[in-house]
């Protein structure tokens, strides 16, 4: 099964993320009260300043989400209950990472480092120089590792009276993994795509003779082009480098069938995305110009097979 993290841009996915959390927070942990409504929110789910990453399937069901809130007049939501502030450079440019949730159906440690990269990679474009997280213990030791820090003792939100963990990810002293990721990612200015998919080894990604609405650049893994409906390889594309394009500049249907023959993660361009990206930009034009040419090459060594 073939997952999606994305920023919940829409108020249907929005209202996914908030039923989600009461369907764990509630129902599957007994942390929080259920609500009438089925929902959890807050006043700071509505400022402008306030993003809220989703992972969903193929047929649009959220299974996990994580609220980012960029430091604002308003305040952090932790600000109401512990003072990171204290703990940090009075010049900090902060944001708050919390309320994060994966369904029980859908837990593994591939889709919960999938979205706290994702949130990292939002903080970094957004200059931010500190994450705060009141975070449950649960999770600490996975963002432990990857940089967090405990900057006091464990805690219990006076609210809910649910055990936190003050933790802080300072932007500075990202690890190697996290630089890397965000290298990838940067890949073309594309800075500000926050759409990611994913798929395990042997999923069908792409069936040749459908429209194509994306282009695909891949972040971590290899994939395999086919002709169409058989096993014959036309080639092999990894980490780097992009595919689905030549749909999107034609308007005619995929030339190929693409298959992941590792776990991928890719990075997602919408169709509109790719041609204000490529096309307004003449330095982008030129590698696009390249990497066409390098397709059709590769092509033309097939057919000389």
């Amino acid at each position: 099964m073939a997952f999606k993290t994305m920023l919940a841009n829409n108020a249907t996915l929005l209202d996914k993320a908030f039923k989600l959390r009461h369907k764990v927070f509630v129902e599957e942990e007994g942390l929080l009260q259920a609500t009438d409504d089925g929902r959890i929110i807050d006043r700071f789910d509505a400022y402008p300043s306030t993003k809220i990453l989703v992972v969903s399937t193929e047929d649009d069901e959220v299974v996990g989400t994580f609220r980012l809130s960029l430091d604002s007049t308003e305040g952090l939501p932790a600000d109401e209950y512990y003072d990171f502030r204290k703990h940090l450079p009075n010049d900090s440019r902060l944001m708050h990472a919390g309320l994060f949730c994966i369904s029980q159906a859908h837990r593994s440690s591939k889709l919960s480092m999938g979205l706290i990269l994702m949130s990292a990679y939002f903080a970094i474009s957004n200059d931010v120089t500190h994450v705060v997280a009141p975070i449950n213990p649960k999770i600490g030791n996975l963002l432990k590792r990857i940089g967090f820090r405990m900057i006091d003792k464990e805690f219990f939100e006076p609210h809910t009276g649910v055990p936190m963990l003050p933790l802080v990810l300072e932007s500075s002293r990202l690890n190697d993994f996290f630089l890397n990721f965000i290298k990838l990612n940067q890949f073309n200015d594309f800075l500000n795509d926050y759409e990611r998919w994913f798929y395990k080894a042997g999923e069908l990604i792409i069936e040749g003779g459908t429209i194509g609405q994306e282009a695909f650049h891949i972040i971590e893994g290899k994939v395999q082009a086919r002709m169409p409906g058989t096993d014959h390889i036309l080639g092999e594309l990894c980490e780097g480098e992009m595919f689905g394009e030549l749909s999107l500049l034609t308007d005619e249907p995929r030339s190929a069938d693409i298959v992941a023959i590792t776990d991928v993660q890719m990075m997602v361009l919408s169709k509109e995305a790719f041609m204000s990206r490529f096309l307004s930009n003449p330095d982008q034009v030129l590698k696009l110009m390249k990497l066409l040419a390098k397709r059709t090459q590769s092509l033309i060594n097939q057919l000389q097979k």
